[in-house]
């Protein structure tokens, strides 16, 4: 097993029969602030993303990792993808594979462009920037969670506002080419995801805002006390950060404390105890 989890870079391993090959990839750091409004639709052209994938090879501490034998097959093996891997060459998931509340969408995994969930249901809570519709929608399961989550926060005298969820890849484009043409292609991929790349087009994210950020997303949602309540409390709903402080370099985003993502109880559980990113919960559960 792997002795401190958080010491090593990221990196992608794909496993075939009879062959084992397991590369690093290094990730550069960037910077940029979290921008989604602001433009009107008709403002905004699509960006076909073009970057460069530098890859070297790097130490990691030593594990412990059985290999298949000759007769064991290994399909897919999800790994690290980080900050520097090219969107243009991820992975489209199966719809079994997208349905899955595992479903890992990063640079290297994406879901197809037709991708919508069958069983997508009205968030009944508080929200805000209700931009596509009279309601947020999220997985019915998900949607059942977070009215859980707000209720309790309630109970201990916080009120939380939803302020996304669901997204079509229509609206994922909306909101990634909006900040293209504000912060150009670098920062707005730290920030908002390529679209098919997006937890919220797997209807299992929703970011939270409270009344004192105005109903902003911003880092200061950590020093508010809604903010330190799903800090501590939104596993027991099922849901993780997906992209917590310090781990850009592993997740490809900044440190997003409003966005959760629904992955069940048992393995948010999981990850919230050992301060795993999902990434690593597969790694260690595959």
């Amino acid at each position: 097993m792997l002795t401190n989890p958080n010491s090593y870079t990221r990196f992608i391993s794909i496993i075939a029969i009879l062959t084992v090959s397991i590369f690093i990839t290094g990730c550069d750091t960037q910077e940029e602030e979290f921008i989604e409004g602001g433009v009107t639709q008709s403002e905004i052209e699509v960006v076909t993303v073009e970057t460069a994938v530098q890859i070297e090879i790097t130490t990691i501490p030593s594990y412990e990792v059985p290999l298949p034998t000759e007769s064991e097959v290994v399909i897919k093996e999800i790994q690290f993808c980080g900050n520097t891997a090219d969107p243009d060459d991820a992975v489209v998931l199966s719809l079994e594979e997208a349905l899955s509340y595992l479903a890992l969408v990063n640079r290297c995994f994406r879901v197809s462009e037709d991708f919508l969930p069958d069983d997508l249901s009205i968030v009944d809570v508080a929200s805000v920037n209700l931009n596509w519709g009279p309601h947020h929608l999220l997985r019915y399961t998900a949607a059942r969670a977070v009215e859980e989550m707000f209720s309790s926060a309630y109970e201990d005298g916080l009120i939380l506002l939803a302020s996304s969820a669901h997204r079509t890849n229509d609206n994922q484009t909306f909101y990634f080419t909006s900040n293209v043409q504000r912060n150009g292609l670098a920062e707005a991929m730290r920030v908002s995801a390529v679209p098919g790349h997006s937890e919220h087009q797997l209807g299992l994210a929703v970011d939270i805002t409270t009344h004192s950020l105005n109903g902003g997303l911003t880092q200061a949602f950590t020093e508010t006390p809604e903010g330190r309540w799903v800090n501590q409390n939104a596993h027991r709903f099922g849901f993780i950060i997906s992209y917590p402080q310090n781990r850009e370099a592993d997740t490809g985003f900044i440190y997003e404390p409003w966005h959760l993502r629904y992955v069940g109880v048992e393995v948010a559980t999981e990850i919230f105890e050992n301060g795993f990113i999902l990434e690593e919960f597969l790694w260690h559960n595959k």
